[in-house]
């Protein structure tokens, strides 16, 4: 059985790969390689692998397993890379690289919006907070979908979604639990007359000791409010806790620090090479000094499926046109920042308690995971696209020691809410401020009860963006722009909204630092790039309805160059899209499955697994 217990990083023993393996053990060839490692490479590895199928699965960044993630700003700071070119296009732009790319956190610059990912195996499944939710009916009904996916019937999605259910088993915080940013949360839902969108959301998080569906161990989740740099309890049923070690235990092979840059048709007229380098940092054998770290490559002999993110996925198609690839000219356009909106309730009258720590005293309130309850008001506008879904959060302790001086410092507020509110609660904040100028405040600390840090909301909105950002190469680099993506009349509306929320709770309205300095976001959901086509062309899209990768502007595909993750969604989804990224990925690797005669066993179950000390099931002889 495997156990995952918490650590910390200098006290893990781990130093070496377990689910992967050194790149200089790649065979020369895989029936299916995988590029990526989050949930539509992860659903793609385990699928073709069950199929009886030698997989090959490729990751950028490290393997890291709970009790390995970074708790404080000293041991966070090393796993920060930077990346994107910086400036506009009528100006100087700037390289932004910083680091080693295969950092944990990934922030890539952007004009009109930023993005922060993760690098590790497992993707952002490792960051996220694991929300599960299914994007609305009129969503999937917008005019930017395929008709073969505009036009599924309830029951088809039911069957997707319930198939990623089935491995990533979601269930919302039970009631027995209680933590204060999703009592405050709810108090803001009934204050402004909304009690009824207010829920606690389904979520990827173990509420007690068990046994998952993949047959990994899993251990309660210690409520430490750490996802965003790590969960450290073994509580994330992540995709490193599921579908990879799926994958490994039917025989895939993976390999982490290889970095894909682009893809050619195998000379055969078989399959594709996957061209990579491979970064190792922890060069056990001095494998990495004999072999170097020149481009290689490995032969998909079948299939290849992208999953390296929106991002990763569209560089990586851009990059092989410039190698002879032919690709639709709509590839690296339509893309979106999922309407992401991060804004902060700053010092309300009631305690949140909204501040991550990865260890606390047996008598302090826990913090929850990082969302734990929501309000929805995707079904209360007249418009979809006016539609959102407001979600608390957490701030780790890595950031802990500087939220409080980023806020003071951060400009702007949206509206006065003294004329917003009634004539007593105008009183009522008046009286508030008075007493804090004349007696100053009382508590200091992000984690002393009553505190202004420990009053603080963290806000995290989806919505719907214009679908207008871009993705180019400018001198071999990749360029994102955002420019006009953000719906400005529809960001001001949220915007009240959430300052309504915050006023009816006693607090003060910050926006994002990104926005309120430079009128920028920042966003943790990049979608599209290799959208796909709702004429089923490539004058609209870079893939078909399977995510197949066009040749150009007609019907005609790569036979076996496949999208599996966020680059192909065609508009923004107003909600936590994994849920929605793996449904369609599990549709996406059915069909082109059934397309190339593989039948993939879904029905036998693993056992128990070790995937730190033990052995797979399925071997595959040396080639």
């Amino acid at each position: 059985m495997s156990s995952v217990s918490s650590a910390s990083p200098s006290e893990s023993s781990h130093r070496f790969p377990r689910l992967s393996r050194p790149a200089p053990l790649m065979r020369s060839s895989y029936h299916t390689v995988v590029i990526g490692s989050g949930y539509g490479g992860g659903v793609a590895a385990s699928r073709i692998a069950r199929a009886g199928k030698p997989v090959c699965i490729l990751e950028l960044g490290k393997e890291k397993w709970p009790g390995e993630y970074p708790n404080t700003i000293l041991e966070a700071a090393p796993e920060l890379h930077t990346s994107g070119n910086i400036g506009t296009a009528s100006g100087k732009i700037f390289d932004g690289e910083f680091n080693d790319k295969t950092g944990l956190y990934h922030i890539i610059f952007g004009v009109g919006q930023n993005v922060f990912v993760a690098n590790g195996l497992g993707g952002t499944s490792l960051l996220n907070a694991n929300v599960f939710l299914e994007a609305d009916e009129r969503t999937r009904k917008l005019k930017q979908w395929p008709e073969e996916v505009r036009g599924m019937k309830k029951n088809e999605w039911e069957r997707w979604y319930g198939r990623a259910k089935a491995v990533l088993e979601p269930e919302p915080m039970p009631e027995s639990i209680q933590v204060k940013k999703a009592a405050l949360m709810e108090r803001q839902g009934k204050a402004l007359g909304l009690g009824e969108q207010f829920f606690r959301v389904p979520q990827t998080t173990a509420w007690e000791d068990r046994v998952n569906s993949t047959g990994i161990q899993l251990k309660a989740s210690t409520l430490a409010g750490q996802d965003c740099t790590g969960v450290n309890d073994g509580s994330k049923n992540s995709v490193l806790m599921n579908f990879l070690p799926d994958a490994w235990n039917w025989g895939a092979e993976i390999f982490c620090e290889c970095e894909v840059r682009y893809i050619k048709p195998h000379p055969s007229g078989r399959g594709y090479l996957v061209f990579y380098t491979w970064h190792s940092s922890s060069d056990r054998f001095g494998l990495k000094r004999l072999l170097g770290t020149e481009i290689k490559s490995v032969h998909a002999e079948e299939l290849c499926f992208l999953a390296a993110g929106s991002l990763g996925t569209t560089e990586i198609l851009l990059r092989s046109r410039e190698h002879g690839l032919p690709i639709s000219e709509k590839v690296g356009s339509g893309m979106s920042g999922n309407g992401d909106i991060l804004a902060f309730g700053y010092k309300t009258d009631y305690d949140a308690n909204a501040i991550g720590r990865e260890t606390r005293h047996p008598s302090s309130d826990p913090v929850g995971p990082t969302i734990t309850s929501a309000i929805d008001m995707r079904h209360t506008a007249k418009d979809v696209l006016d539609g959102f879904i407001l979600e608390e959060g957490a701030i780790p302790e890595a950031l802990a020691p500087f939220l409080e001086a980023m806020l003071l410092v951060t400009p702007g507020k949206l509206i006065d809410p003294e004329e917003e509110l009634p004539l007593i609660e105008r009183l009522r904040l008046f009286l508030k401020r008075t007493h804090t100028r004349i007696v100053g405040p009382e508590k200091i600390g992000p984690y002393v009860p009553g505190s202004n840090i420990h009053r603080t909301q963290i806000y995290l909105v989806m919505s719907h963006d214009s679908n207008a950002a871009t993705l180019t190469l400018h001198g071999g680099k990749p360029y994102l722009r955002f420019e006009g993506v953000s719906r400005e009349k529809h960001v001001t509306e949220v915007h009240k909204f959430l300052a309504k929320a915050t006023h009816a709770v006693g607090g003060d309205l910050i926006f994002s630092p990104f926005y309120a300095w430079g009128q920028e976001q920042i966003t943790v959901h990049p979608i599209g790039g290799a959208n796909y086509s709702s004429d089923g062309t490539g004058r609209q899209g870079g893939t078909n309805h399977l995510g197949e990768v066009f040749k150009g502007s007609g019907k005609e595909v790569h036979n076996g160059l496949v999208c599996v993750d966020g680059s192909v969604i065609p508009c923004a989804l107003g909600v936590n899209p994994f849920a929605t990224i793996t449904a369609l990925a599990e549709r996406s690797v059915a069909l082109v499955a059934k397309k190339h005669g593989l039948k993939i066993d879904l029905e036998t179950k693993n056992g128990l697994l070790d995937p730190l000390r033990g052995k797979p099931r399925v071997v595959f002889p040396p080639s």
